[in-house]
């Protein structure tokens, strides 16, 4: 099942609850933050999703509506998983749209050899073992090594346990972070942590590029 998210109305207003799908929230997200953070792309942009699982879908009409919008040409879109069972529904919709590779993200170099302008990366699970922080900073090298000099790095986390640490950690590959703090257009609520903290998805985001010095 894909993400989908319900934007509440006043009950005073005489029409149904507005449904706003992911591919329109992240449309807002990009346009927000490519913009922010003075990210220009080519006109037919590469972009690298990591750890795209089904919801790529939603990620990839985002950024074809994003390009569209500021005269831009399709992306060459590369969607990577650990499994092709991980994206088998949204292959079967976009089809040739998107070059799927079932493929370890911690060797990212053995299997590409393009740079892309967009890496985007949603949820990345670095709190959930001892071992995560590791396996994440491999694959933050290895993103480093496919980003274009140009390009930058999307990151989103539904919590601070994820969203502290893959900051230290992206710093830690030579990264700037030129944004990092709470989404302006965070998802649905879907959970509450036992800290008590809401968690909904896209909640933070970082925003991180090659250091100009290197």
């Amino acid at each position: 099942m894909f993400e989908t998210e319900m934007r509440e109305t006043p009950d005073s207003k005489l029409q149904a609850d507005a449904v706003e799908t992911p591919d329109i929230r992240w449309l807002k997200i990009l346009t927000e933050y490519l913009q922010k953070c003075d990210v220009r792309l080519d006109s037919c942009p590469r972009i690298l999703d990591i750890g795209c699982g089904n919801n790529v879908k939603w990620n990839y009409l985002a950024i074809t509506y994003y390009l569209a919008g500021h005269g831009l040409g399709m992306p060459h879109y590369v969607g990577i998983d650990q499994s092709e069972e991980a994206f088998e529904e949204a292959k079967k919709i976009l089809g040739e749209l998107v070059e799927f590779k079932a493929e370890d993200a911690q060797n990212l170099t053995d299997f590409l050899r393009q740079q892309f302008q967009i890496v985007l990366i949603r949820h990345p699970d670095i709190a959930t073992a001892p071992d995560r922080p590791r396996i994440w900073h491999k694959i933050f090298l290895e993103t480093a090594k496919v980003l274009d000099p140009n390009g930058c790095v999307i990151l989103t986390s539904f919590w601070l346990k994820d969203h502290i640490p893959a900051q230290a950690l992206l710093e830690k590959t030579g990264l700037s972070i030129v944004f990092s703090g709470s989404n302006k257009y965070p998802g649905k609520q879907f959970d509450i942590s036992s800290e008590g903290e809401p968690l909904r998805f896209d909640k933070y985001i970082l925003i991180a590029k090659k250091s100009t010095l290197h």
